[in-house]
């Protein structure tokens, strides 16, 4: 049975949480000996992913990725994260496709997208 990155991510989070750092560099260590016998190395960056997720939601942290088309005022910025409540974890990204505008995930979910983008292809669903 082929073993999947978020199993692979949840057995690395169970055995490293709450252990000392000579412990987890160990433990580490024959993490990925384990994935380069099962010839699962190239899992590795999709582990990552399943691990970061794993630890937001054992943790309640939310992750909240802002995307807008050019850099945002810092003032802005702390507005959008002020409306958060919970523990968040922020990820700013450019994305000049955009053309302008905002596009704001929640745990990979889009929640808000205001971009003059998305308004173009709506037009243009609209018209077609």
């Amino acid at each position: 049975m082929k073993i999947t990155p978020k199993q692979y991510a949840i057995s690395l989070y169970e055995t490293t949480k709450n252990v000392d750092e000579f412990k987890m560099e160990k433990r580490i260590k024959n993490f990925v000996s384990i994935l380069k016998k099962n010839n699962d190395l190239s899992l590795a960056d999709k582990i990552k992913d399943e691990y970061n997720k794993h630890h937001r939601n054992q943790k309640n942290i939310s992750k909240i990725e802002i995307i807008s088309s050019n850099k945002l005022d810092s003032e802005i910025l702390n507005r959008i994260i002020q409306k958060f409540e919970n523990q968040i974890e922020v990820e700013e990204k450019i994305d000049e496709s955009l053309i302008n505008g905002i596009v704001i995930k929640i745990n990979d979910d889009v929640l808000i997208d205001g971009s003059v983008k998305r308004k173009l292809e709506d037009l243009r669903k609209e018209l077609v």
